[in-house]
């Protein structure tokens, strides 16, 4: 596990049953924004616990996923709907928390 419990993942982010939405952040450990979006991202994760799960992807790791993704500027947030469904959502920048939990709450 990745610091703050925010899980670290490197594929299948998106294969497979969902029982609750995904929230993953595409990161860079040498860019500023990147770490401010994730102190956000654990604020996040302690409000929502259970109900929502938090990943990480770290662009420079994992560059082939992020280019599969077309991941190109960072912070990337993406989330998931556990709804399999409903188009991924994915968000440039770095987002107010208030913007991810809108989302978030619109998937509860």
């Amino acid at each position: 596990m990745a610091s703050g419990g925010l899980v670290k993942v490197n594929d299948a982010i998106f294969d497979g049953a969902r029982d609750c939405p995904i929230v993953v952040d595409f990161y860079a450990t040498w860019w500023g924004p990147c770490l401010l979006l994730s102190q956000e991202l654990e604020q996040l994760m302690a409000e929502y616990g259970e109900k929502v799960k938090f990943l990480k992807v770290d662009r420079d790791e994992e560059y082939e996923l992020a280019t599969d993704l077309k991941i190109e500027g960072l912070p990337t947030f993406v989330f998931v709907s556990k709804d399999a469904e409903k188009n991924v959502i994915m968000k440039e920048g770095l987002l107010p928390s208030d913007v991810i939990r809108n989302i978030i709450e619109n998937e509860l």
